[in-house]
């Protein structure tokens, strides 16, 4: 990650990363199939994460409960946290932007799967399909705003109190409309 942040990801080779952590380019490709593979090499650990999210709630909680904590526990240490550097890294490379599409296609399939099972849904119910993509959808609005704010100055503690408002509204239209 410290090669990708200081060099930028697309101008840093296969090569400099085996050679940072001391293994051949066949030993890096033989643990991760593409170049993105490295920098997302956290994706199962954030889908199993998601999944979770989808179980944890208590049974007067409503199905999204989960979900919203943790789309808030996303943004913890936001907006200068670790993440800053994760997410400035990606912001400078269409090749990991596409690559996080479709790894978030992925998380959104695995997340409608299990909430599908959790509602009792019938397969052709379209509902816990759209109830994924909308969750999934908050997240990156939501970087999208933080990375406004901190352009703008914003301090860290109104930042992240905006950033949560934001998520907590979003799910609050998810669940009770626009009226909510």
């Amino acid at each position: 990650m410290q090669l990708f942040a200081d060099k930028g990801f697309d101008q840093t080779t296969v090569a400099e990363v085996a050679a940072a952590a001391d293994v051949s380019v066949k030993t890096v490709f033989n643990y991760f199939p593409a170049k993105e593979d490295l920098f997302f090499d956290r994706a199962d650990e954030v889908e199993q994460r998601w999944l979770e999210a989808v179980a944890d709630r208590t049974p007067d909680e409503s199905v999204l409960a989960g979900l919203r904590r943790r789309s808030l526990g996303r943004f913890d240490d936001h907006p200068h946290g670790r993440t800053a550097r994760f997410r400035r890294v990606m912001a400078g490379s269409a090749a990991l932007q596409g690559r996080g599409q479709q790894m978030w296609a992925t998380h959104e399939d695995a997340i409608a799967a299990a909430l599908a099972e959790l509602l009792g849904a019938a397969p052709a119910d379209p509902t816990p399909r759209i109830l994924a993509h909308q969750v999934l959808s908050i997240h990156p609005l939501a970087l999208r705003v933080a990375e406004e704010l901190t352009a703008q100055g914003v301090e860290d503690v109104e930042a992240k109190e905006r950033i949560r408002d934001l998520i907590n509204r979003s799910f609050d239209i998810l669940e009770h409309g626009r009226g909510a």
